[in-house]
């Protein structure tokens, strides 16, 4: 390297790029500060230095990799140890807990011993071990299930159909012993033949207890019987006077009596139509004559009577009436009658007919 100045020629230090004085008048001039050192060559410390460096990077990668070895198989024996966990997990519910589940299930199925017990133990177990065991003893209720049903057909027992009906639930014949439940509260119903009764059918009818083939049969019922008419104890009395003697007469064919209770004209006499009353009374005696029938009674149920007083005093009167058959010294009820009547201000009927329990009554 030169040691004269570029600016001024003068003699400069070796590692300097201007002379002193050419140095100090730039800083002065432009404020500026020359590096005092031109690094053009690396000294042999520095060379020494980046070799030193190098060799100390590579201790430091070899010894991370030693460590990540290290490190790695301890990491390895965490995954070996999941991995067989979890096929332990697996293993166990494959085997051990599907087995308890299966055995739960045919404990529970033959503790309840019934249809959907089996049935269900069949769906959840296809391939369980106790599934053709499950299957005879499905086949097994069925067979007892249909013998139950054919020995209920005919009766009379609600209790026995509905136990009938816990023990075999989604039965076949679930509907026919619901058929057989609601004729037979229908005929409760109508031997009490009261507003109470009827009420009762159509309560248990609506809660699903069964089919309520006889629903408008009961409310059109009850609605005959059930008292809204705001009740005058001296009118009841009247009326219940009436009915009873009347029907009193007609079972003792007293046609004196019966002529004593009807209007001068009966608008409708059952199945007849308008006529004096002699005429009517006159026509039953020859009726009487006729008949190779056993005697027929009447009993009206002069507690439950209904009525209601018309603006024109007419009383309109609903009662429930019990028929029965005296034959051979045997007697046979027939109940689920309601009688309509329409009753004069003095209590005389001019107007009668009746609501009979099936079409076919006599």
């Amino acid at each position: 390297m030169s040691l004269q100045c570029p600016l001024c020629g003068k003699h400069k230090p070796e590692e300097a790029l201007f002379c002193e004085d050419c140095t100090k008048r730039i800083q002065a001039d432009y404020e500026v500060n020359l590096p005092e050192l031109i690094q053009t060559e690396k000294s042999e410390d520095e060379v020494g230095s980046g070799l030193n460096s190098a060799n100390d990077n590579e201790d430091i990668l070899q010894e991370f990799n030693s460590r990540k070895k290290k490190t790695a198989k301890p990491l390895l024996w965490l995954v070996l140890t999941a991995v067989l966990l979890i096929a332990a997990f697996f293993i166990y519910n494959e085997t051990i807990r599907k087995d308890n589940l299966e055995r739960s299930g045919w404990d529970m199925a033959q503790k309840t011993n019934s249809v959907a017990g089996y049935i269900g133990y069949m769906t959840s177990y296809p391939s369980g071990s106790h599934f053709e065991e499950a299957n005879a003893m499905l086949m097994r209720l069925k067979q007892n299930e249909a013998a139950n049903w054919e020995q209920l057909k005919t009766t009379d027992n609600v209790s026995a159909l509905r136990d009938f009906l816990q023990q075999y639930p989604g039965s076949p014949y679930t509907s026919l012993v619901k058929m057989r439940i609601d004729s037979l509260a229908w005929m409760g119903a109508l031997k009490l033949n009261s507003a109470a009764a009827y009420s009762d059918y159509m309560l248990q009818a609506q809660s699903g207890d069964f089919s309520g083939e006889y629903l408008t049969l009961a409310n059109n019922r009850y609605e005959m019987l059930f008292q809204s008419y705001p009740v005058n104890e001296a009118d009841l009395d009247s009326i219940r006077m009436t009915v009873n003697g009347f029907y009193s007469a007609l079972s003792k064919v007293d046609y004196d009596g019966i002529r004593r209770y009807l209007a001068p004209v009966v608008d409708r006499f059952f199945e007849s139509g308008r006529a004096p009353r002699e005429r009517i009374t006159g026509e039953l005696l020859m009726a009487a004559a006729r008949t190779q029938e056993g005697i027929l009674q009447f009993e009206a149920d002069v507690n439950a009577v209904q009525y209601e007083k018309t603006p024109d005093d007419v009383y309109n009167v609903n009662v429930p009436l019990t028929k029965s058959f005296l034959r051979d010294g045997n007697t046979k009820e027939m109940p689920g009658y309601i009688v309509h009547m329409k009753l004069d201000s003095l209590f005389r009927i001019f107007h009668v007919y009746e609501t009979k329990p099936q079409p076919d009554a006599p």
